[in-house]
Parts: C-alpha cells; sequence; structure tokens
C-alpha cells in the first residue's frame, strides 16, 4: 500500500511539473514572439532547457521554498494523510490544466496555495492553518509582486531605449535571447520546489525520517516541465505574445530582464512570487508605458479575473476531491 501511496504522488507531482510548463513556458517566451524576434517552435525548445536547468539546480538552491511549501502552511499538529495530499494534487492539476485549454496565464504557487489552504480547513479545520507565516511568506509576495513588477520593467526598458539611442547597443537581439534563457531557468528555479513539495509528501508519508525530496526527483520534474512547454504552451503563448498589447524587440527584452531579475532574487531567498504575476505584469506594463489604448483591456481584465479566482476554484476543485476520496475509499 505504502509503495502504491508513493507512486501515485509522485506521478501526481509530475503531472503538476507537466500542467505548470505547458502553462509558464508562455511567460519566458512570449516576448520573444510576440516581438518577431523568433517563432514559437525554436523559442519553447531552447526556453524548456534552460527551465530544466534551473529545475535541476533548485533542489540546491532553493530548499527554503520547498520547506516552506511543505512545512509553511499547516500547523505543527497536523497529520496529513494521503487523501489530503492527493486532493491538493488534484485541485492544482485541474485548474492549472483548464486555464491552459482556455488559454489563461494563471499562477501555480497560487494554485497550489489554494488547494492547500482550503482542502486544510474542510479537513482539519480554519484554527490549523498557520495563518501568520501564509500571510507573511506567501500572500505578501504573491500580492506585491505585480505590483513590484511594474517598476523594474519600466526602468530597465528606459535604460536600454537610453543605450540604444547612443548607439552603445546597435544589436541586442543576442540580449533578448539571454533575457528569456535567464526567465526561463529563473521560472524553473521558483518553480520547482513548489511542485516537489507536493511529492515531497508522500515520500514523507511512506517514511517519516526523509526530510528532504531526492535530487533525482528534481530532474524528473525538469523533465515534465519541458515536456509540458513543448506539448502544450502554445495557446498561453499566444494569449501573452500577442492579445495583451503589440511589443517591439526592446520592450520584450526589457520586460524578460526585470522578470529573471526579481524572479531569480526572491527564489534564492525563500520568497515565492509568482512568475506569472511579475512577467504577465511586465509586459502589461510594457503597454501601459505606451498608454491604456495599446492595452487589449478585455484580455488583460480577462488574465486578472483568472488571478482572481485562482485560490477559491482549486481549492473548491481540491476540497471536491477530497470529499470524493472519503466517501469512495
Amino acid at each position: 500500500m505504502d509503495s502504491l501511496v508513493l507512486v501515485a504522488g509522485l506521478v501526481g507531482a509530475a503531472a503538476l511539473a507537466f500542467a505548470n510548463g505547458a502553462n509558464d513556458i508562455s511567460k519566458s517566451i512570449a516576448t520573444l514572439v510576440g516581438s518577431g524576434e523568433s517563432d514559437y517552435k525554436r523559442a519553447v525548445i531552447l526556453v524548456a532547457l534552460a527551465t530544466a536547468a534551473g529545475s535541476v539546480l533548485a533542489s540546491a538552491w532553493a530548499v527554503k521554498m520547498t520547506l516552506l511549501f511543505t512545512q509553511g502552511m499547516l500547523s505543527p499538529q497536523v497529520q496529513i494523510n494521503q487523501f489530503f495530499a492527493l486532493s491538493v494534487l488534484a485541485g492544482s492539476i485541474g485548474w492549472v490544466m483548464l486555464s491552459t485549454r482556455l488559454g489563461m496565464p494563471v499562477s501555480t504557487t497560487h494554485t497550489i496555495v489554494g488547494s492547500v489552504v482550503l482542502t486544510g480547513i474542510y479537513t482539519f479545520g480554519f484554527d490549523q492553518i498557520l495563518w501568520g507565516s501564509l500571510t507573511h511568506k506567501v500572500l505578501i509576495p504573491l500580492l506585491l509582486s505585480p505590483v513590484i513588477a511594474f517598476g523594474p520593467a519600466w526602468l530597465v526598458f528606459r535604460f536600454l531605449y537610453w543605450l540604444c539611442a547612443r548607439q552603445y547597443c546597435l544589436n541586442c537581439h543576442w540580449a533578448h535571447w539571454a533575457s528569456a534563457m535567464s526567465s526561463g531557468f529563473a521560472r524553473g528555479l521558483n518553480d520547482t520546489p513548489k511542485i516537489a513539495s507536493m511529492g515531497f509528501i508522500f515520500y514523507y508519508l511512506v517514511d517519516p525520517r526523509v526530510q528532504v525530496a531526492p535530487h533525482w526527483f528534481f530532474l524528473a520534474l525538469a523533465l515534465a516541465m519541458a515536456a509540458g512547454g513543448i506539448a502544450m504552451g502554445f495557446k498561453v503563448t499566444e494569449t501573452l505574445a500577442h492579445k495583451v498589447t503589440e511589443m517591439n524587440h526592446l520592450e520584450g527584452f526589457a520586460a524578460n530582464l526585470a522578470t529573471s531579475a526579481l524572479v531569480i532574487a526572491t527564489a534564492v531567498h525563500g520568497f515565492p512570487v509568482s512568475t506569472t504575476h511579475v512577467s504577465s505584469s511586465a509586459i502589461i506594463g510594457m503597454g501601459v508605458r505606451k498608454g491604456f489604448s495599446s492595452l487589449n483591456v478585455r484580455v488583460v481584465r480577462d488574465i486578472l479575473v483568472a488571478w482572481l479566482v485562482t485560490l477559491p476554484t482549486a481549492g473548491a476543485i481540491a476540497v471536491s476531491a477530497s470529499w470524493t476520496l472519503k466517501h469512495f475509499q
């Protein structure tokens, strides 16, 4: 029975990594595709490799975030079981895959938090949630990251524009590619520990002496994440690349550079910002810089709505899965 639980959990975590790759690859390649720098096929393959590299290194660099998502949201007195863990995975996978099919960029981080918190309330009670830790270490960084992303993106653009206007940077195309690769790397570094924590729960259920997920598991998640981006990443990329605002090469470069810098800095220090929120906000910021008339307001509205409903919807799917598992076990 223990081996079956472990296999189910690891397969579920890999499925979540696949879903994450399908939705999140767009945040790194949208500027390349939207500015005409690259076609989708070439961009998705190269940036998926960079994301995989970030995912592998996350096993060493981002231990703080793995611990946060395994120990930082529920009371130590809570006895997590396989039904709770499977329900959280079901809620997370269900919402991210549905959003991907709809072409909406959503936060895997928000999805996991919504699934854990609402299923925790349903299963263990309201007072078993570590609300202080959750607010300080998760909710505040997630809420502030879209706002913060506007500033660096604008400053980076102004600096790049200044360089190019003075002919210090006649050909920055290679740098745009480098920024996209660094953004993909940052996404792997930021997102993989959160997903690994979902698989680690099953290791812990089988053997409580295990303290962290093994390194090979991060490699497996890296491959799943890359596969998701290559196989299903086009639809969300189309939304961010072409439907939010028109971008030129310099604007795309600035948005990517700001995204990668902010996400890497927060991931290494254990603060789980949403790559989705940072990248999307940086792209929106490039549109706002030119005036609101350059934005597709309807698409931006749909993206914001998707962000707002992520927590409760993912949680509702997870709670439904928990109810189903309990009544048909």
